[in-house]
């Protein structure tokens, strides 16, 4: 597929460099692919989504085989990433919500009592399944997912230094729960602070601030 490349590491026959104007094709993908909408990737993996709805993951140790399709799952819209974690959202008349990887602060959304403390392969949240979720977010050790109808925002995963905005919670980790009413939309990425607007056109901010993060 040549309308997807990469910039690379070293050009193996001189070593050295590649430069913007040597872009290659990654001939991993398979040829069903078409398009690569949305990337997401963790310390350690990488997951391609294409304009298809498929999900292709690798390992940041790049292998030369052919990507291979996650299978059995319904045609995904949009997914994202925090340290150790993914989020996707299914691209159906009623979306669904799926997690997998790290969950040990229950950032993936499911309970880790029964020792759930790795997902090790994208499953549904439950109790998502009726909420219509419409846009899907993820810190470093948290999720968000929002219904942009009913404009609430659910959440679960790390509180450390105010991770989810919300008072009440002791320092360590929440299972997944509704967070904040009014919201409009989200702004996050594998990091510790979030920003949040809501339908009084205000913006919010929360989480780690030790730098000013937060203005």
């Amino acid at each position: 597929m040549s309308n997807i490349k990469y910039l690379g590491y070293l050009n193996e026959e001189t070593k050295k460099t590649k430069k913007f104007e040597t872009l290659d094709p990654i001939k991993t993908f398979p040829e069903e692919v078409t398009k690569i909408v949305g990337v997401a990737d963790t310390e350690d993996d990488i997951v391609f989504l294409s304009s298809e709805g498929k999900l292709y993951p690798t390992s940041k140790r790049w292998s030369h085989e052919k990507l291979k399709a996650i299978e059995n799952l319904p045609p995904m819209k949009s997914i994202a990433s925090g340290d150790f974690h993914f989020i996707v959202l299914s691209n159906e008349e009623k979306p669904r919500v799926y997690g997998w990887g790290q969950n040990v602060l229950g950032q993936v959304g499911f309970d880790n009592n029964s020792n759930d403390y790795e997902v090790r392969k994208p499953t549904l949240i439950e109790p998502l399944k009726e909420k219509n979720i419409d846009q899907i977010f993820c810190g470093s050790f948290c999720s968000f997912f929002l219904n942009k109808t009913t404009n609430v925002l659910f959440g679960c995963g790390d509180t450390t230094d105010g991770c989810l905005g919300k008072q009440g919670f002791i320092e360590g980790y929440t299972y997944l729960q509704k967070l904040h009413e009014n919201v409009a939309n989200v702004f996050c990425g594998p990091s510790y602070h979030t920003f949040m607007t809501k339908t009084d056109g205000k913006l919010y901010g929360f989480g780690h601030n030790y730098s000013g993060n937060l203005f």
